[in-house]
Parts: C-alpha cells; sequence; structure tokens
C-alpha cells in the first residue's frame, strides 16, 4: 500500500554477531571485550592457538558442540557458567554455543585506528 512503511526483516541466513577484541590472556582465560563494552573471560581452549591481546574477534551463535563453549539461551541474553551477556539477536531457548574467530583485517584496521590518534596526540603526520 502507498505511504505504509516497510517492516525491517532480519534475514536468517546472515548470522548474528559481536565484534569485539582480546583484552588479555591469564593463563587458561582470554578476556575479550566486546564493542558493546561486554566482557566475557573465555576458556582458552575454545580460542584459536595464535590469539594474542590486541586481536579483533568475532563472535557467533553455533550449534552446541563439544567444541565450542556452549551455555543456555534465553530471550536476549547467553548464560555461560556463572556469565551472562546480552546477545543482539534472537536466542532460542536452550543449549546453544559461541565460536570466536580471530578477525585479521579488524585487527589491522583497529591498530592502525589507534597509531592514527597517538599521531594525532603528538602531531605526527
Amino acid at each position: 500500500m502507498p505511504g505504509k512503511a516497510k517492516s525491517k526483516r532480519v534475514e536468517k541466513d546472515i548470522p548474528v554477531e559481536l565484534r569485539g577484541a582480546i583484552d588479555q590472556i591469564e593463563g587458561d582465560i582470554v578476556v575479550v571485550v566486546f564493542d558493546d563494552d561486554q566482557r566475557l573471560d573465555w576458556p582458552r581452549r575454545f580460542v584459536p592457538e595464535e590469539a594474542k591481546p590486541g586481536d579483533a574477534v568475532i563472535v557467533r551463535v553455533v550449534p552446541a558442540d563439544e567444541a565450542y563453549w556452549s551455555g543456555d539461551g534465553e530471550v536476549g541474553k547467553i548464560t555461560l557458567g556463572k556469565q551472562i551477556i546480552q546477545w543482539p539477536g534472537e536466542i532460542a531457548a536452550g543449549p546453544v554455543a559461541l565460536s570466536i574467530k580471530i578477525d585479521a583485517a579488524d585487527t589491522a584496521a583497529r591498530k592502525e585506528r589507534v597509531r592514527g590518534l597517538v599521531d594525532d596526540i603528538f602531531k605526527k603526520k
């Protein structure tokens, strides 16, 4: 109908994800800080071996499986042990898992942004 606003639909094929960076690695724990200021203390065994502090990461919901860090999904959040994270997309109630992947291109872009900010502070160009 003319003049009627179209509703916005999220396609099921497009995975909802959280992006962030590895803040630090403390023994068996990898501290991930997300762009929305949430933080998760991630078990090291579920993180790629090559991961290091400063690496940008992409976290996605995947089917619950022993290869991924598993928890319980509820409306708008995921509970992982004693930690709860707000999830930006629709989550079915029940077992879910999270995968974490290093994003090399985003890591390079973030480092370049920081380098530019430091250069601006010290007036280097």
